[in-house]
């Protein structure tokens, strides 16, 4: 075998390996992306509202009260659901104790939503999007001139406006009233010459840019969606309590002093 036919076949070897990691390399793949009926965003500026509004309730009034909450005229209210159960929620945790059903409650706890949704601005610094009408001499369509943006920001704005009164179910009487309470809920985004978003609100933990935070424009803890578990103890029924049982104090009686068996009887005189 001369070298002129090894040459050849070393060469014939790189090929089919160059091939073969031509083959490995190239592909392709494909991700099916979806979205919801309604976006993250909104859900959370309404959900964040609604939380902040219920904070501002003082339910002490109702402490072991059994009460039903009567949900009747928020059935047609965005979330309704959601408020219902951090009404409920916040009522368990002022001491209320909650009636599964109507007739098993004392008082019952109507709640009604003046407002609950999400409101946006939008403001632009630039060139907004416009059409440019075609000339009746010219052939051409109309033409689209993009948006061509310096500075946008879009604030999203999430309300809740809620109130509630108790009453007995027996006399009617009135028993508390909570007022109109209001919350809001907010979410921004700033973009600066197409680079962004720069996003914060009460509805971020911390602020963000394109998705990065930037811990020297975060908001404090405290101002974040969050809210801190809570842990009850179990309420021990009536019926199981026992009494206390009353401590009788027992006199002390000092003992008599030992008596020796072997001791000697003492004489006594004989009678005459």
């Amino acid at each position: 075998m001369n070298d002129g036919s090894v040459h050849v076949k070393l060469a014939s070897i790189k090929c089919l390996l160059i091939s073969i990691c031509t083959l490995f390399a190239f592909g392709c793949g494909t991700t099916r992306w979806s979205d919801t009926s309604r976006t993250g965003t909104e859900q959370l500026l309404v959900s964040n509202a609604i939380d902040r509004v219920v904070s501002q309730i003082d339910f002490s009034p109702m402490r072991g009260k059994t009460s039903f909450l009567d949900t009747s005229a928020i059935s047609q209210t965005t979330d309704r659901d959601y408020l219902a159960t951090t009404i409920r929620q916040h009522l368990v945790a002022a001491g209320a104790i909650l009636a599964i059903n109507k007739e098993d409650a004392d008082y019952i706890v109507e709640v009604r939503a003046g407002a609950v949704g999400t409101d946006r601005d939008d403001l632009l610094v630039g060139i907004p999007a416009m059409t440019l009408p075609a000339l009746p001499s010219m052939q051409y369509s109309a033409t689209v001139i993009p948006e061509i943006p310096f500075i946008r920001q879009t604030k999203q704005r999430g309300v809740a406006k809620i109130a509630l009164f108790a009453y007995n179910k027996t006399t009617g009487r009135p028993v508390w009233i909570s007022g109109n309470n209001q919350g809001e809920s907010t979410a921004r985004s700033l973009w600066f010459a197409g680079a962004g978003p720069l996003t914060r609100g009460t509805i971020y933990y911390e602020t963000t840019f394109a998705g990065n935070p930037v811990p020297l424009l975060s908001q404090p803890a405290s101002e974040g969606p969050a809210e801190e578990p809570q842990v009850f103890s179990e309420m021990i029924p009536p019926q199981a309590v026992q009494p206390p049982t009353l401590a009788i104090p027992v006199p002390t009686v000092n003992p008599l002093p030992p008596v020796n068996p072997f001791t000697p009887a003492p004489d006594f005189p004989r009678l005459p």
